[in-house]
């Protein structure tokens, strides 16, 4: 199922958020329009957003309460682009959204000082409807996305990072926005206790098994299919769950090797055979195993959805994020490279054996 699709009943709420981010984005200055330019431009999915107006939609509201939820919508939108401005300059991004980055083009500086000017934009708006607890809500987010992307960059080349701790650094850095898109969604649609629950919980489930997808295409995806900058992870020394499974699945000696191999500058041919024995372990097969019990989480929390409309459509994103990245998935082509070209690698890299 295409997302246009999943989106059909929100199809206008969407293009309301976009117009709104437009309008709240208005600046004077010609060199701050250019930049803004870049930003609008640069949209993607705006899953977070659909995910908040999907949860509203499922309520008792009204014309004042609709203008409400569009406008924190667009909230949501700008704290996560503004999260991934700051992210590209960070992991010196190139690509993303099939556009190069805000980084790429003006630098860090205007991107850390506009990243937030985002920020600042959303506490605004937010401020402006009068809801306390949203606003509590979205520093407590933006404090704990903080906290996630922190500890990631403080464990950094740390090749004991378990998967428990993994999982901490994935909850807070994104599948924190995610669960906050769900609540705001409920909580604006005045929508039961129990509802408002399963939705947090559906966006936490959702959001953890969605950077486990990302983290596992920065490996195998394909930059052409995927529009972003790929295989920064393990140049930056940044421990995933790919890369928590391998470790802990070869030899003492080869993952010695593979540790060893590591580091910001390494070559293609390392980065290949790296993913060679992602595939040789069957690491990939576990990390599919480990999103679809999160995917099957969230499934269960959608299924607490009254509105069987919105039910079907919470479902059907998990079933969306789960069978879309395979199309940009480039473990075929990392299968094929045998033969000479798999002895050159290990000539010239780990000097392991492959079976």
């Amino acid at each position: 199922m295409e997302l246009r699709e999943i989106y059909k009943p929100i199809e206008k709420d969407l293009f309301e958020v976009k117009e709104e981010i437009r309008k709240q984005l208005a600046v004077e200055d010609d060199f701050m329009k250019r930049v803004v330019e870049d930003i609008v431009d640069s949209s993607g999915k705006l899953l977070r957003p659909a995910l908040a107006l999907l949860a509203f939609s499922t309520g008792d509201n009204n014309r004042k309460s609709r203008e409400e939820i569009i406008k924190t919508a667009s909230v949501i939108e700008l704290v996560h682009t503004a999260s991934l401005i700051h992210d590209d300059v960070i992991d010196e991004t190139i690509l993303r959204r099939h556009r190069t980055t805000l980084q790429a083009r003006w630098g860090d500086k205007i991107s850390v000082l506009f990243g937030d000017y985002l920020f600042c934009r959303s506490f605004a708006m937010l401020c402006q409807l009068g809801h306390s607890e949203i606003v509590s809500a979205l520093a407590n987010t933006i404090s704990l996305i903080c906290e996630g992307e922190l500890k990631q960059i403080s464990r950094a080349y740390d090749w004991d990072l378990s998967e428990e701790d993994y999982l901490s650094i994935i909850k807070k850095k994104t599948a924190s926005l995610f669960s906050f898109s769900c609540l705001c969604g409920g909580h604006l649609g005045r929508v039961g206790a129990d509802e408002i629950k399963a939705f947090v919980n559906y966006g936490l489930n959702f959001g953890i098994a969605f950077q486990m997808i990302d983290d596992c295409l920065d490996f195998i995806g394909d930059e052409k299919a995927t529009g972003k900058s790929l295989g920064s992870d393990l140049h930056r020394g940044k421990v995933t769950l790919p890369l928590i499974y391998l470790l802990g699945s070869t030899p003492e000696e080869v993952r010695k090797e593979i540790v060893e191999s590591i580091s910001p500058e390494q070559n293609d041919a390392i980065i290949l055979l790296i993913k060679q024995m992602l595939l040789e372990y069957q690491v990939m097969q576990r990390c599919a195993k480990r999103i679809t019990q999160y995917m099957e989480k969230a499934r269960e929390e959608a299924k607490k959805i009254d509105n069987a409309a919105v039910r079907k459509s919470f479902i059907n994103i998990c079933r969306y994020s789960l069978v879309n990245p395979l199309e940009s998935c480039s473990e075929l082509n990392v299968r094929q490279e045998t033969g000479p070209m798999k002895e050159k690698i290990l000539t010239g890299g780990i000097k392991c054996s492959m079976g």
